[in-house]
Parts: C-alpha cells; structure tokens; sequence
C-alpha cells in the first residue's frame, strides 16, 4: 500500500471511528440528578442515535445492532381502532419513522382504522434510570409516543403521550404534553392513572405540538426525558427542565412560571374527581422554585399514594423491569369522541409521521467510589442506591482528636449525635442490619431506627479498647421498595465516645439470595430530639403496635386509599391492629399542640 493510499485510509478510518463515537447528544449533558457521589453513565445497548438505514419490511424484524424489534412487545396490534404494522417502521439514516396510513376494516369500533408503526426494545430498564428522547410529533390526531412498560403489562411510565393535530375537535388535546403513568390489574382489568389537571403539561407559545413540530415542513423536535428514581419516585423533563415530579402522596408541576404542589384526596376508598372529569387535588403550596423539601411536606401531609393509590402493586411501587416502547397509536376514547384523521390527513407524508431524533439511557454510577465530599463508598451491591448527603469527616461533639489509622467515619460521636444513611431498595424484603463501631470508652446505648421507627436497643460495654472495630447487629426490620432513612442515634445518658464505621443491610426473605450487602458511610451526623418523641414498633407489626412519646391525644390510622381505619385514645402506649389485613398504612398521630405522620406495615 503507497503512501497516498496509506494516509487515506488513515484518516477514513478516524472519520468512521469519531462518527460511530460522537452521537447527537454529546454535548448535551444529563439534566436530572445523579444522586451524591455518582456520575452519570451511558447504557449503550437501549440508547441508539438513529444514524443508520432500516428500510421497511413486511417481516418482524430486529434492527439497529439489534437493539429493536417492529412491533409491540407482544402480539397484540393496539389499542382503539389501530393496528401495528412491520412495514410502517423505518430508519433514514438520520431518524427512526413511524408512519401512519388508512386500515379500511371497521372491525374496531366500527369505524375505519389507522394502520402505524410500533417499535419495542431488545434491552429492558429498571430504576434508578433516565431515559430521554428527541421528538418531533406527528400533525395528526394520533398519539406520538414514548413509554416504558412491564413484560406482565402492569407497570407503565409514559414519557411522552402527546395528540398532534387539531381538527375533528382536538384543538384542546393538541396544546398539551401528556406526562403519566398507568398501574394496572389484568384480571378483571382495572387501569389506575393520574387524572389531574396538570398531568397535562403546556408550553406558552405553543397551542399545537403537531403543527409546533411540522413547522411548515421544517421539522422541529422536543427533548422529553423521565428521571426514574424509585418505584415511588419520578421526575419529568421537557427540554433540559424539570417540570413535573411525583413523590410517594404528592406531585409537584410546573404551570407556567409558578411550582404548583398538589396531593390526591378520596372518599371512601375511591378517589374524588372535578365536575369536569379532571382528579381532584388539594394544592399545598405553591412556589417560584422546586423544592423537593416542599414537595416532601406534601406527601407527608397526604393520606393518598399518587403512584398506587389502589394498592394494585402490593406496596411495591413500579420496581419492574420495562421494555421501551415507540408508536404511534389510535385511542378509543378519541375514537368514541369523533377524534380520527381523514383520509387526506393519512396520505400526507409530511405530517403522518413521528420522528425520533435519538433516544438515550443513562444510570447513575459511583464517581470513582467518592462522593464530592469525599464519601467512599464501601460496597454497591444489587438492589440499593445511597441517596443520602454528604460524608461529614470531622469529630461530632467530642473532642476533636481527628480521625486515627482504625477510623473511616465519624469519630469520637457523644451521646445525643446520630448517623443518618438514605437507601433506595429495590426489592421490598426482611433484611438484618448491622453496624460495625469501635468500642465506646464508657458504656453505651445504640438505638437503630427505620424511617424513624425504632427498630433496636443495644448496650455496649465499655472494654477499654475503644481503637478496635466490632460488629453489632441491629436487628431485623421489613422494608417496602422505595427509599428508606436508616438511623444510628448515640443514645442513653453516659458521655461516651465511639468510631462509626458503616452500616451494612443483608436481605433475608422476600427476595434473592444474590441481593446480598450494601454498605455506606454515614452521610451526617446531628443531635437528636428529646425523649418525648414518637417512635412506633414493630414495624411490620403484626398484632399490637406500640409506641413512645409523651401528650399523645389520639391515633388515627389510614389505609392507601385514604379510609380511616382506626380512631383511638391511647392505652397502656399500644394498640391491637390484628383485625386490620396486611398492607401498608398512614399513622397520625395527634399530639397536644401539634401532628404527626408516620408509616407502617402490617404483616400476617
């Protein structure tokens, strides 16, 4: 090979290299939080950039290095009057293209259908996930979407449900972004969703994504993304912004420039709706910023989940693996309304299509093993992620003597001081805690706490060798899907010193045996309340629930549907809930002067 033809292969070769490397969002950085001490990092196999040729075929097929198939994810053809077809599904080189077309069968809702294209992923996602996408919505009334969904079609994310044109009475439908989720129950089928108001989300300056994407023939595409955190737990993103989050019993949404924080209610088990059909929501508070804290607050002042408000999940939240879904689709409830495009609207090539630019998946991952604070994360295991604060390396209290060759975390803790750790668990389960501490120079109390619920008490002698680390168990507590806050409170009456080291949680029923140890370092420590606060044990209860605390007036327990279930005076600092079936419930507690709100779970 002569010199020339050398160096022109060189430089092919780079071109081809830096094009199969540089993807069309590079340079567009992740919007959502990773969580303290993690970085974001690319899933390859389910993100594809598009940047290839899929020429439609009337065969099921993979495509795109095998990272799609042509079709849903399982042989039904769609919902309403649609009907999924292979050869409706292509890629220009630039774009995946969902097409639509005339079905003439009125074998669905006896009208003439729509034929379009659907495309599922080879690789499936599960929290803590982000997911966006680039898109340009079809200028028809069908339904572009982007959305994750169960293999047992219980659990669905929409990231993106939006109604493109505006004839046959769509113009409301068409101004908005449609940001949900489904819970679902097959058997007899039951389909949970957020109805409120502001589910559906509106840009100023847009009254019609359709004709906003077709932009007279120069496409225009949004950047529409989903930060799935836990199974109770998602954000939504529209161009880089967060504007709608959901927390266990609350939601937070952007209208306009104002924060808007809302919360379910129901009546007698069944959730209250508006005269105008919309779901009835009692507003918290509103606020120029998101504040999750805010948003926190709201939950707490719930009695109502806004993620499973009908239990259909068992208390787990959505904590399944899901497929990734693009399509383009034909909705009954359109349909019924009079809402299906023309003949003319379905043979006009440039707004009978969606285009999706590129679609990206990213997990957060520990950056380096350290958190900006420094934090090292001991063990990441399957199942848990440590969304706490930072680490706080200095002495708590004590005497300030630093941090010793036998010390990793905070050193020489005083009775009063706590450490706090916050898990997200994948898998709800039995697990053991322990706790690994060096010897106190006086004697010791060590209390365990599980969202604020004490779990254990232990004693520890004083043996003269505070210097050398020794393991303590915690005890055993039941802990749901989701995110939980585990404590060490440094208690009892005795000025002592310690070393905490770190806190290790093993599964030990209810789930794999591979889902083993997660061990992190304590995010902070800080004085703790009085004696007179509230604890509630054991938590699962069984049969009699007891509690701490002083000026407690009276109990009111509510299941997840907001049904009160228990109204009682305090006796004896106990309760019989052996009547009540298992599930997960809210606790207030109404004390002289003030409320609280806790959580517990009831096992048989």
């Amino acid at each position: 090979m002569n010199n020339y033809f050398k160096i022109s292969f060189f430089f092919l070769t780079c071109f081809l290299v830096c094009q199969l490397s540089a993807q069309d969002w590079n340079g567009i950085s992740v919007p959502a939080d990773a969580g303290p001490g993690n970085t974001w990092k690319l899933q390859e196999a389910p993100s594809d950039d598009f940047n290839y040729v899929f020429n439609e075929t009337s065969q099921l097929s993979n495509f795109g290095s095998n990272k799609w198939y042509n079709f849903y994810h399982n042989p039904w053809n769609g919902p309403g009057t649609t009907y999924w077809q292979y050869n409706h599904v292509s890629v220009d080189g630039s774009d995946l293209v969902l097409r639509a077309s005339r079905n003439p069968s009125t074998a669905k809702l006896g009208v003439p259908g729509v034929n379009s294209g659907c495309i599922t992923s080879n690789n499936r996602v599960l929290y803590p996930v982000f997911v966006e996408a680039r898109v340009s919505v079809a200028d028809i009334v069908l339904a572009s979407d982007i959305w994750l969904l169960s293999p047992d079609d219980t659990q669905e994310i929409d990231i993106i449900e939006c109604y493109g044109g505006d004839e046959q009475g769509n113009q409301f439908f068409s101004q908005f972004i449609h940001l949900s989720h489904h819970s679902f129950v097959r058997v007899p089928f039951t389909d949970y969703q957020p109805r409120d108001f502001n589910s559906w989300w509106a840009r100023d300056g847009v009254s019609n994504w359709g004709e906003y994407c077709w932009n007279g023939g120069n496409r225009r595409y949004v950047r529409i993304g989903v930060n799935w955190i836990s199974p109770f737990h998602f954000e939504y993103y529209v161009d880089g912004e967060v504007v709608r989050v959901l927390y266990d019993k609350a939601v937070a949404t952007k209208v306009g420039n104002t924060w808007q924080y809302t919360y379910p209610t129901a009546t007698n088990g069944n959730l209250d709706f508006e005269s105008s059909g919309f779901q009835a929501m009692q507003t918290y508070a509103t606020g120029s910023n998101y504040s999750f804290q805010t948003l926190q607050a709201a939950s707490n002042a719930s009695s109502v989940s806004i993620i499973d408000p009908y239990n259909f999940q068992g208390g787990n939240g959505f904590n399944k693996e899901q497929d990734i879904i693009i399509n383009v689709e034909s909705q009954d409830w359109h349909v019924l309304a009079g809402r299906t495009p023309t003949d003319a609207q379905l043979l006009d090539p440039a707004r009978n299509k969606m285009l999706v630019d590129w679609i990206r998946v990213y997990k957060p991952v520990p950056s380096g093993n350290t958190d900006p604070g420094g934090n090292r994360l001991i063990v990441e295991a399957e199942g848990f992620v440590n969304t706490g604060g930072t680490f706080n390396d200095a002495f708590a209290g004590g005497p300030g003597l630093g941090v010793n060759e036998f010390s990793i975390g905070i050193n020489y803790v005083n009775s009063g001081d706590w450490a706090e750790y916050n898990l997200n668990v994948a898998r709800a389960g039995t697990y053991a805690i322990t706790y690994r501490i060096a010897t106190p120079s006086n004697g010791a109390q060590i209390q365990l706490l599980a969202d604020g619920v004490l779990a254990s008490t232990t004693n520890v002698p004083n043996n003269g060798q505070w210097d050398r680390y020794g393991t303590l168990s915690g005890g055993s507590v039941f802990l749901s899907a989701g995110t939980h806050t585990i404590r060490i409170n440094a208690s009892g009456s005795n000025t002592w010193q310690w070393n905490l080291d770190k806190i290790t949680l093993v599964r030990v029923s209810g789930g794999r045996s591979s889902d083993k140890v997660i061990a992190f370092e304590p995010s902070e420590s800080k004085k703790i309340p009085g004696d007179n606060e509230v604890y509630l044990y054991p938590n699962p209860v069984r049969d009699e629930l007891k509690f701490t605390g002083q000026d407690i007036v009276r109990i009111v327990i509510y299941n997840m549907l907001g049904t009160e279930v228990v109204n009682a005076s305090p006796e004896n600092h106990s309760l019989d809930l052996s009547t009540l079936s298992e599930g997960i419930y809210s606790v207030k507690v109404i004390r002289a002067g003030r409320t609280e709100t806790h959580r517990i779970i009831i096992e048989r």
